[in-house]
């Protein structure tokens, strides 16, 4: 047993150290706000996300790169993922409404990235040399017009996404995790973060609003897109429901406090993720699971912070299948949603618990609730609509 499984084991330990875990996370984040907040000013940076298409266009015009817009379902497009199960939940059908999604593998066949935790391996240069094999071998008969990914300066090749870059080639990458790594550590001069990819990319999509200053302050064009959902897969299902609260997430930090204070209460909260009984979940099931929940349960915060907070695919996930959604007081959600009407937020594990019960036994106020929020997540957060956003100002499709 090495020493991080012991910790977990002592509970003092392990409640030190998430404490720890959680101070310098957002001290890191304080830090790098306020780092861009003054050096935006001093160059006099104003964000602006209305001008970035012509920011792009600037930049294919001085590389002498001509982008022609297709019609919608004529790209070919090569996607670059870590996690099969999220790519496959809605993200790579959110692309084929556009095109052939080529999926990168690694040389052995398994899906997506070799991820940066394997000691004395350059995972970002055997990365890059994959990604340029997949772009060759596809280049060869058809044009591909895109290179779209999550990734992160520890995983790819800054140089060879330059390569594919001078190869007329778009890249996109998004960034779901900024406000905890945008930077992350420095290895040889490098951030493993996202921010090492800037210069390396043509746009980044993140879903924190505030990083695009940050981006821009780099001369990184940037626009905000928070995740999304897929109504194909998410919907409502036409059996009753059978679970009172189910929760998606590993189990670690305030989930295992939150989840433990609803079933003090007598009401079983069905968990999957890595530390829970049940295990992982099948994505291929997930949305029947939500679909059959009378509560969908979601948790906002970041790591072990119990107050500090980014977007879940949950978020989006959770309205889509038809069922009620309870989330943390995210401030980000008050632009998506209309909380209250179409998702109900908490603030402590304690009112989390208290709206739990009282949902369970209001049912004809919840199922407003969830219908409201089905009607807003098909109108506005499908990943189609993400999509489209995106390639419009890359400037890819009519």
């Amino acid at each position: 047993m090495n020493l991080k499984s012991k910790i977990k084991k002592i509970q003092f330990l392990y409640t030190i150290n998430a404490y720890w875990k959680a101070k310098q996370t957002k001290r890191n984040y304080a830090t790098i706000k306020k780092y861009y907040e003054v050096l935006s000013a001093e160059r006099k940076i104003i964000y602006q996300e209305n001008n970035i298409p012509n920011q792009l266009a600037d930049s294919f015009s001085e590389r002498n790169i001509k982008i022609r817009p297709l019609p919608k379902g004529n790209l070919r497009i090569i996607y670059v993922g870590t996690d099969e199960g999220q790519d496959f939940g809605g993200i790579i059908q959110g692309l084929r409404k556009f095109g052939e999604v080529i999926a990168f593998d690694q040389k052995s066949g398994l899906y997506g990235q070799m991820l940066f935790d394997k000691k004395g391996v350059d995972v970002a240069q055997i990365n890059g040399k994959r990604l340029m094999a997949i772009v060759h071998d596809n280049i060869k008969s058809y044009p591909l017009h895109v290179v779209i990914g999550q990734m992160w300066g520890g995983t790819m090749d800054s140089s060879i996404l330059q390569a594919v870059r001078n190869m007329g080639i778009p890249v996109v990458n998004i960034s779901m995790d900024d406000r905890h790594a945008f930077r992350l550590r420095k290895v040889d001069g490098k951030w493993m973060g996202t921010s090492g990819l800037i210069g390396a990319v043509d746009l980044v999509c993140t879903t924190a609003k505030e990083c695009c200053l940050w981006y821009q302050t780099e001369g990184c064009p940037a626009i905000y897109l928070p995740e999304a959902s897929d109504p194909e897969l998410y919907k409502p299902g036409t059996v009753t429901k059978e679970y009172d609260v189910c929760f998606v997430g590993a189990n670690y930090g305030i989930r295992r406090k939150i989840v433990k204070a609803i079933e003090k209460k007598g009401i079983r909260v069905t968990s999957y993720g890595n530390g829970w009984p049940n295990g992982r979940i099948d994505v291929k099931i997930l949305p029947e699971i939500f679909s059959k929940s009378r509560v969908v349960l979601g948790v906002g915060t970041i790591g072990h912070c119990t107050d500090f907070y980014s977007l879940k695919m949950r978020d989006f996930d959770g309205p889509m299948s038809g069922s009620f959604y309870l989330t943390h007081d995210n401030p980000d959600l008050y632009e998506l949603y209309d909380i209250g009407k179409e998702i109900v937020t908490y603030r402590n594990p304690e009112e989390c618990v208290n709206k739990v019960e009282y949902y369970l036994t209001h049912p004809d106020e919840r199922e407003t609730i969830a219908k409201a929020g089905k009607e807003k997540a098909i109108k506005n957060h499908t990943w189609e609509k993400r999509f489209d956003k995106v390639l419009r100002v890359v400037g890819i499709i009519k």
